[in-house]
């Protein structure tokens, strides 16, 4: 039987973010989903050319019941923080209308 230090249900954004943070801090992570393929939505975002994010992420564009967590959130991890970490791997991404960020590649 195998020990892992994290398990994460679910392989999509969140989940996958998750355990790229587990992993940069040297834990065993074991992500578990119910899809054959991880991060499906991800790829099929921006009708299947991967939208992954946008430069425009502010506060005002969210309807929350609890703005302040919104601001809160966004604060702790802003966009210009994950593109950050996109460009560290690698990716090719272009900026498209509206702020909207694209993988060059095809989704798959």
């Amino acid at each position: 039987m195998s020990h892992w230090d994290v398990i994460i249900l679910g392989a999509g954004a969140s989940g996958l973010m998750c355990s790229a943070t587990a992993g940069y801090q040297d834990k065993s992570v074991l992500v578990i989903d119910h899809a054959p393929k991880a991060a499906a939505k991800i790829r099929i975002s921006g009708g299947g050319k991967c939208n992954f994010s946008n430069m425009d992420v502010m506060p005002k564009h969210y309807i929350c019941q609890n703005p302040h967590f919104v601001k809160s959130a966004l604060s702790r991890y802003p966009s210009f923080a994950f593109v950050d970490l996109v460009e560290r791997h690698g990716l090719a991404f272009e900026t498209r209308e509206l702020g909207k960020l694209f993988c060059l590649e095809k989704a798959s």
